[in-house]
């Protein structure tokens, strides 16, 4: 194993699933453009889709890596946006879900329910 794998490693042990639970919701309260009538799509139990679990958790460990490193900028157009264009398609994991607001202000954002007691990634 490499440096580089070994701390890869390292880092995802480190992980609190509360931490990443947090960060889905923190995250997606932010994203204000999925729109099912532009065929992307959303769903508030993500945590019960395995594809988007895994995409969700590779999008924390980088966007972890920006924050201590800088470079968000980066983690939005390089890794934000590639993950998102196959998360929110129509042919995606969320693609039969359907999308769900909540209002927050005056905008509308994307609700995220809380995993069942005892959930693990």
């Amino acid at each position: 194993m490499s440096d580089q794998e070994a701390e890869a490693k390292s880092t995802e042990e480190a992980l609190s699933v509360e931490d990443f639970i947090g960060w889905v919701e923190d995250t997606m309260a932010d994203v204000e453009s999925v729109d099912r009538s532009a065929n992307m799509h959303w769903c508030a139990q993500w945590w019960a889709h395995p594809e988007a679990i895994k995409r969700l958790k590779a999008l924390y460990v980088e966007w972890l890596e920006r924050q201590a490193e800088g470079g968000m900028s980066s983690w939005w157009i390089d890794h934000f946006d590639r993950h998102a264009s196959v998360l929110f398609a129509k042919n995606g994991p969320f693609g039969e879900c359907g999308v769900s607001h909540v209002e927050k202000g005056m905008r509308r954002t994307l609700e995220c329910q809380q995993p069942p007691t005892g959930w693990t990634w």
